[in-house]
C-alpha cells in the first residue's frame, strides 16, 4: 500500500469512512424526501373534495423543501469526496439529472401555486402535476439505482485514447474490442432501455425503478397515517395495506434476482482478493488483510465478499426485511408511528445493504472490473478528506439537531377544522 504512495490513514480510514458518509446522506434523502414524494403522488387520491387533498399537502407543507436539501447535500458530498463518480454519473447522465430537477421544480411550483386560485380546474391540474412529477422523481432515481447495480456502459478514457487524462467515458464496446463513445441523449435512453445491456438486465433495472416508486408511495402513506385523523387516517391506512403486498413481492423478486445475477457474483466474482487487486489496480488485498484473522473467503455466492463485509450486509438486509414486515403488522393494528418507523427501517436496511453489496465498487462497469469505479480510484486526496471530515463533525450534528427540532415543532395531527380555521384567520396553508 505504501509502495503505491498512499498513507494508511487515507487508505484504511478516510476513504471507507466517506463511502459510508456519502451512502448515509443519500439514505437520509430517500428517507425524508421519500415520504413527501409519496405524499405528492397520493394527493389526487386522498379524496375528490379540496379539503382532503389540502390535508395531504399540508402534512408535508412545512418540511418538503427542507427535505430536498439532502439531495443537494448528497450531490455535494459525492462531488467533494469522490469527484470521479460525480463527473462520470452526473456528466455522462446529466439528461437524467435534468429530468429529476425539472420534475422537482414543477412539483415545487405546484405546491406554491396550487391554492392561489379557488378554481377547481386550476387546483385539480396542480394536484395531478404534483402527483406525476413526484412519481417521475421516484421512478428515475429507482431506475438509476437499478442501472448502478447492473453496471453502467463506460470505460476508462485511456482505453479510447492512451494519451488522455484519467477519467471515464460512456459508449458501446463492439465485438472487435473497439469502443465507440455516444452522445448524452443515447446514455439517457440506455437507462430506460429494457434490452440493454441484455433483456434480463434491462427488465431488472426497470423493475427496480417500479419497486422504488411503490416503496416511496407506501412510505408516503405511512407518513399520512402519522399526520391525519378519522376518515383520512383510515384512507391512509388502506393505502398502506393495499400497497404492501405488491411492494413486498416485487422487492423479494428484485432482491433475489439482484443477488443471484448482479450482487456479490457481479462484484466479487473471485475468491482471491489478489486477483481483484491486479484486475482493478487497487490494493484491495491489503485492506482486507487489515482484519485478515476474521476475513475468510467462501465458494458460496452468498459469501464471496470478505466475511465481515458480508455479515454486515446480511444484518442490514435482515433489518430491511424486519422493517418491511413491521409495516404490515403495525398498519393492520392501526399504529401510525409503528408503521412509519418500520417503513423507515426498511429503507435504511435495504439501501445500506445495497451499498455494502457493491463495496469496494461504487459504480460497476458492464465492460469489466478493470473499467469499474472503486472507492479508491475515485476518491479525493487525503488532505481534502481530512478537511471534509472535520467540517462534517461540526456541521452534521447541527443539521441533524435543527432538522429534528423542525420535525418536532410541526409534528401534529391535521384535521379539516384546522385548515378551515387557518383560512378564516388569513393564515397561510397549502
Amino acid at each position: 500500500m505504501e509502495a503505491l504512495g498512499y498513507s494508511p490513514l487515507w487508505w484504511d480510514v478516510l476513504v471507507p469512512l466517506w463511502f459510508v458518509i456519502v451512502a448515509l446522506v443519500w439514505v437520509m434523502y430517500i428517507l425524508t424526501d421519500g415520504f413527501d414524494l409519496g405524499v405528492g403522488v397520493l394527493v389526487p387520491f386522498m379524496g375528490k373534495d379540496d379539503i382532503s387533498r389540502r390535508i395531504a399537502l399540508n402534512s408535508v407543507g412545512p418540511i418538503w423543501d427542507g427535505n430536498e436539501v439532502w439531495f443537494i447535500t448528497a450531490g455535494g458530498a459525492a462531488y467533494a469526496a469522490f469527484p470521479e463518480i460525480y463527473a462520470a454519473i452526473f456528466g455522462g447522465l446529466y439528461l437524467a439529472l435534468m429530468v429529476i430537477l425539472f420534475a422537482l421544480i414543477f412539483r415545487a411550483v405546484g405546491f406554491e401555486y396550487r391554492s392561489k386560485r379557488p378554481s377547481p380546474a386550476w387546483r385539480s391540474f396542480w394536484d395531478w402535476a404534483i402527483s406525476i412529477s413526484s412519481g417521475i422523481v421516484a421512478l428515475v432515481l429507482g431506475v438509476a439505482l437499478g442501472n448502478i447495480i447492473v453496471g453502467l456502459p463506460f470505460v476508462k478514457t485511456t482505453l479510447v485514447d492512451p494519451n488522455s487524462l484519467e477519467g471515464f467515458v460512456y459508449g458501446v464496446l463492439d465485438s472487435n474490442g473497439q469502443f465507440h463513445p455516444y452522445p448524452a441523449i443515447i446514455g439517457f435512453l440506455q437507462l430506460l432501455n429494457p434490452f440493454f445491456p441484455n433483456l434480463a438486465a434491462g427488465i431488472f433495472k426497470l423493475l427496480v425503478g417500479i419497486t422504488a416508486l411503490l416503496f416511496v408511495i407506501m412510505h408516503g402513506a405511512t407518513w399520512l397515517m402519522v399526520k391525519t385523523l378519522g376518515e383520512h387516517f383510515e384512507r391512509s391506512k388502506s393505502f398502506v395495506l393495499k400497497l404492501w403486498p405488491i411492494t413486498a413481492i416485487l422487492w423479494v423478486i428484485t432482491t433475489v434476482w439482484g443477488f443471484v445475477s448482479f450482487g456479490f457474483t457481479h462484484t466479487f466474482h473471485t475468491n482471491n482478493p489478489k486477483v481483484i487487486s491486479e484486475t482493478i489496480n487497487i490494493d484491495f488485498y491489503h485492506w482486507g488483510a487489515v482484519l485478515d484473522k476474521v476475513f475468510t473467503y467462501h465458494d458460496n455466492f452468498l459469501f464471496q465478499a470478505p466475511a465481515l463485509v458480508s455479515i454486515i450486509g446480511w444484518i442490514l438486509l435482515g433489518l430491511g426485511i424486519l422493517g418491511l414486515l413491521g409495516v404490515f403488522f403495525f398498519a393492520r393494528n392501526g399504529s401510525a408511528w409503528g408503521t412509519f418507523l418500520s417503513s423507515s427501517l426498511a429503507i435504511i436496511g435495504i439501501l445500506f445493504a445495497v451499498s455494502v453489496a457493491l463495496f469496494p465498487f461504487t459504480v460497476p462497469s458492464i465492460y469489466g472490473l478493470e473499467n469499474s469505479m472503486t472507492v479508491w480510484n475515485t476518491a479525493a486526496s487525503e488532505n481534502t478528506l481530512k478537511v471534509m471530515t472535520l467540517a462534517a463533525l461540526i456541521a452534521v450534528p447541527i443539521v441533524l439537531a435543527y432538522t429534528a427540532y423542525i420535525y418536532k415543532v410541526f409534528l401534529f395531527k391535521l384535521s379539516p377544522e384546522q385548515l378551515k380555521e387557518a383560512a378564516e384567520k388569513g393564515q397561510f396553508s397549502y
